[in-house]
C-alpha cells in the first residue's frame, strides 16, 4: 500500500477536483431543469384559460346563470386525475360552471390573477376579456411533481453514471506511468539493492 501512495494522492486530488465540479454541474442543471419544466408548465395553464374564453362567451349570449350548488359540470370524455381541470365563476365568488374533475368549491377563496399553489393543485387565476367571470385552470400537483422529477433525472442521470467511469479513467491515467524505483537503478547499471532492504517507494514522471 505505501508503494502506491504518491499515485493515490494524485488520483484523490484529481477526483475531488472533477467530482465536485460535476456535483456543482448537477446541482446547476436540476435546477435550471426545474425552472423550464415549471415555466412551461404554468404555460400551458395560460394557452386552457385562453381557450376558456368560448365558454364565457356562451355564458354571456344566453346570460345563464347556474343555481345548482358546485355550479353546472361540463361532463367529457377520457377525463382522469392527470387531466388539466376548470371552473369559472363570478367576481362575486359564485362558481358558475367546472370541469368534472374540478372540486365543487372554488380552487382559491379570493379571485384575483396569478397563480397559486393549493391541496392538490396549481392553478392559474385569470378574468374573462369581458370582465364578468374569472377563469381558474388547475393543474394535479401530483402530476406536475412527475413531470419535474423526470425532466431532472433525465438531465441529471447521465453525469451520475460518469462517475465510475471516471474515477477508473483518472486511476489508470495517473497510475499508469508508476514504476518500482528498483527498475530505474537496474537498468541504469547501478547494483540493485536486495528488494528486502529497499524502501518499497515508487518514481512517478515529474510531468505528474
Amino acid at each position: 500500500m505505501k508503494r502506491w501512495s504518491l499515485a493515490s494522492r494524485i488520483v484523490s486530488g484529481t477526483l475531488i477536483i472533477v467530482l465536485g465540479a460535476l456535483v456543482l454541474l448537477s446541482i446547476l442543471v436540476a435546477a435550471f431543469t426545474r425552472y423550464e419544466v415549471t415555466e412551461r408548465l404554468d404555460n400551458s395553464l395560460q394557452e386552457v384559460a385562453e381557450r376558456l374564453e368560448f365558454v364565457i362567451s356562451e355564458l354571456d349570449r344566453t346570460d345563464q346563470k347556474s343555481t345548482t350548488p358546485g355550479g353546472q359540470v361540463a361532463r367529457l370524455p377520457g377525463v382522469n386525475r392527470r387531466t388539466l381541470a376548470y371552473q369559472i365563476a363570478s367576481p362575486d365568488g359564485r362558481l358558475e360552471v367546472r370541469s368534472q374533475n374540478a372540486p365543487e368549491t372554488l380552487f382559491v377563496p379570493r379571485l384575483k390573477m396569478g397563480f397559486y399553489n393549493v391541496p392538490s393543485f396549481r392553478v392559474y387565476s385569470v378574468p374573462s376579456a369581458s370582465g364578468r367571470h374569472y377563469i381558474l385552470v388547475g393543474e394535479p400537483a401530483f402530476h406536475r411533481n412527475e413531470a419535474v422529477r423526470r425532466a431532472i433525472l433525465i438531465s441529471v442521470l447521465p453525469m451520475v453514471i460518469f462517475f465510475p467511469a471516471i474515477w477508473v479513467l483518472v486511476r489508470w491515467r495517473v497510475a499508469a506511468p508508476c514504476v518500482p524505483s528498483q527498475a530505474f537503478s537496474t537498468k541504469s547499471g547501478v547494483e540493485a539493492v536486495p528488494i528486502w532492504f529497499q524502501s518499497r517507494r515508487w518514481i512517478c514522471p515529474k510531468s505528474l
